[in-house]
């Protein structure tokens, strides 16, 4: 150890354990914003050496890396001297013996991102929507296949009572997902004229997806008391039941009957 004896510690799981401490300290804005970004620590040696002037014998300089969703970066960049000063109360120099030099912002552009079809002008789409992205936001797909399924459900079923499609059974019985977008794809396959087969003969497989959808609904989301779907595959999902519900938007936006 030095004269001072620093451990330059720098804390596990950095972001929640600041965000906690934003939070504990009333800054709830900060802290939420903070807390789905990633937090990388680099040091650098001497805070002497590091260009940082003052008394800093035995010191040790800091740069931070904040990486996280465009709405974040802009929050936090224009709070930069106070993440700054906060930031460094919580590490605690004088027992950590760090010295944060520089904090650089950087917007992620790996993340994953959703197009929902915009029809937000029912409530229960909005929420739902609002609900979505933000776990998107997060970077939690797990979050999402639940709230897309309900968001999935109420689209189709406004689809099909637009084109006069049972969305029931005679005895009242509301049709499960898939069947929904069977009778849909039927409906299209027939009435719309469509450049190529491809768009049919992915129709009709949409059946079986939108079958396997309600199954990782059931048992792989948190719709229930379930082991969640891994990111990985839960990504997958909402890409291509997404990209399904755009597709429906756009052969509604330029139907052709024939």
């Amino acid at each position: 150890m030095g004269l001072y004896d620093f451990d330059y510690a720098i804390p596990n799981n950095f972001n929640n354990a600041f965000a906690l401490f934003l939070q504990q300290n009333g800054d709830e804005e900060m802290a939420k914003h903070i807390r789905v970004c990633n937090v990388d620590i680099n040091d650098v040696g001497y805070a002497d050496y590091a260009g940082l002037p003052g008394s800093n014998w035995d010191k040790h300089a800091i740069d931070v890396t904040i990486m996280g969703y465009d709405e974040d970066i802009v929050y936090m960049r224009g709070q930069e001297q106070i993440i700054k000063e906060k930031m460094q109360k919580f590490i605690r120099p004088g027992k950590s013996g760090l010295l944060i030099r520089d904090i650089d912002f950087v917007v992620k552009n790996d993340c994953l991102e959703i197009d929902l079809p915009d029809d937000n002008a029912e409530e229960s789409f909005s929420i739902l929507s609002s609900d979505i992205h933000d776990a998107v936001r997060k970077n939690e797909p797990a979050l999402v296949l639940d709230r897309l399924h309900t968001y999935s459900v109420r689209y189709i079923k406004k689809l099909c009572r637009a084109h006069s499609i049972s969305i029931a059974d005679d005895c009242g019985m509301n049709h499960p997902l898939h069947s929904l977008v069977g009778m849909l794809g039927k409906y299209y396959s027939e009435n719309v004229l469509f450049q190529s087969e491809f768009i049919k003969t992915a129709l009709k497989m949409n059946i079986s997806v939108f079958e396997r959808f309600n199954a990782i609904r059931n048992d792989c989301s948190y719709a229930h008391d379930n082991i969640v779907l891994n990111k990985t595959e839960a990504i997958y999902v909402i890409s291509i039941i997404t990209a399904t519900l755009r597709l429906f938007q756009d052969i509604e936006r330029n139907l052709v009957v024939v």
